[in-house]
């Protein structure tokens, strides 16, 4: 099922129309879907499309000119290919009438075997291939480095990021499921059409959980295993991390607490499952990205999150089908543990599509704030008001206490605008997303 990536189509088909050649980037986290969007924009169209599943150096270049041949001449090379501007040299000397879409997917493993890979690119991009009747995408699920991504921004049409769908999504997925019900999936399987398929609505929710995790031959048993493993060899300190995050330890002092180590240790590690996209760093509205010290990371697929969460730690259990002690503790703290925070993601997504609406203003600057002691979901402002905002799961009865702690809270965030206070509960979640 192909959703909400109307914008994306939108962009790609201008391109294409243009009368010239198009070079984009699709940069996406795996399982966000990037290769869905590839597919619904190529559909209609002449392409080409470039897999470079991971293989022996000696045969890998040989195998992406294979496929050039293939299309082209329907046959193999005569002769083999050492390295990626050798095969860019192949591609160019073919004769292209029509435009064509020409997709390399999955750059970041050309760029593990030829590390000149990229910028070997951008500059027989300049000098040869934008001449030709092609637009051509190059897909990575692995963030540019910035002296990269200067390169590519000062050479390309467009750079697409693609971010995971909003709840929203789900209802098109699953439209005969409740919104709480639909909360409890999202908490579990985020919004990844891949893993959204698996889900069988004829059955109860701790039976899919058994079918799709539990379950030693269940789809997602490994799954944060086959995530790490897609871009990493020794996995262990990676997942000692992500399961410390998991746990709600999101600042880096207290995730090298955790782990008993010092936090100079974690750099290249965190940066890594930046890059990766795996996970996030938020820091609070107003603060400075580089200086500021309240800093905290979360995981950003809520499927990966979920597995380490619960599945990682009783991995050993599972595997000698000790499964009802873990089907116990999920039981015991899914709601506050997973669906909340979830929860609270939904809101805030509400809230975004529909700022100017609910806070009768055009806001400037919105996002969220937090010291060591206090935290204000979100605060949104223009050159006149403020309003600061507080998200919770409990009932009207509990938001009358709450609007006093928020007014207490908003205090730290000093402002001379004209301020307004905004309470949502559960209630809000049922009667509007």
């Amino acid at each position: 099922m192909f959703l909400q990536r109307e914008e994306e189509l939108e962009l790609l088909n201008k391109d294409f129309n243009l009368p010239y050649a198009s070079l984009e980037f699709i940069i996406a986290a795996r399982n966000t879907g990037k290769t869905a969007l590839i597919s619904e924009y190529t559909k209609d169209k002449e392409y080409l499309y470039i897999a470079n599943h991971e293989m022996i150096s000696t045969h890998f270049f040989t195998s992406l000119a294979n496929i050039i041949s293939n299309y082209f001449d329907n046959q193999d090379c005569k002769f083999n290919f050492s390295n990626f501007i050798e095969v860019l040299e192949f591609l160019s000397k073919h004769k292209i009438n029509k435009k064509l879409v020409i997709i390399f997917d999955d750059f970041q493993n050309i760029q593990k075997l030829d590390k000149t890979a990229l910028f070997e690119l951008l500059s027989f991009w300049n000098k040869c291939l934008k001449t030709k009747n092609i637009q051509l995408i190059i897909s990575s699920s692995l963030l540019f480095e910035n002296k990269e991504l200067e390169k590519i921004e000062k050479t390309a049409t467009n750079i697409i990021k693609l971010e995971y769908l909003s709840f929203s999504a789900l209802k098109t997925f699953f439209p005969n499921v409740n919104k709480l019900d639909l909360l409890y999936i999202y908490s579990i399987l985020g919004t990844s059409t891949t893993n959204l398929k698996y889900y069988n609505t004829q059955k109860s929710f701790s039976e899919n959980i058994y079918n799709l995790f539990l379950s030693s031959n269940a789809y997602l048993f490994d799954y944060g295993i086959r995530v790490l493993k897609s871009e990493i060899s020794d996995i262990g300190t990676y997942s000692s991390i992500l399961y410390a995050i998991s746990l709600g330890n999101t600042k880096i002092g207290d995730i090298a607490s955790f782990l008993d180590i010092k936090s100079t240790y974690l750099s290249r590690y965190i940066q890594k499952l930046q890059d990766m996209m795996i996970i996030k760093k938020s820091i609070p509205l107003g603060e400075d990205t580089k200086r500021s010290k309240f800093g905290r990371y979360e995981i950003v697929d809520n499927t990966l999150n979920f597995w380490f969460l619960y599945i990682y730690p009783n991995l050993a259990k599972l595997k000698f089908s000790k499964v009802e002690d873990v089907s116990k503790l999920i039981e015991d703290d899914f709601i506050s543990k997973t669906v909340f925070r979830n929860y609270k993601k939904c809101i805030k997504e509400y809230i975004f599509e529909n700022k100017d609406t609910i806070f009768g203003f055009k806001p400037k600057t919105i996002g969220s704030w937090w010291d060591n002691t206090s935290t204000i979901d979100l605060i949104a402002y223009d050159n006149i008001s403020i309003t600061y905002v507080q998200i919770l799961w409990e009932d009207k009865d509990m938001a009358k206490i709450s609007y006093g702690k928020l007014k207490q809270n908003s205090e730290k965030f000093k402002s001379s605008l004209e301020k307004n206070f905004l309470i949502i509960t559960k209630e809000t979640f049922f009667n509007v997303l």
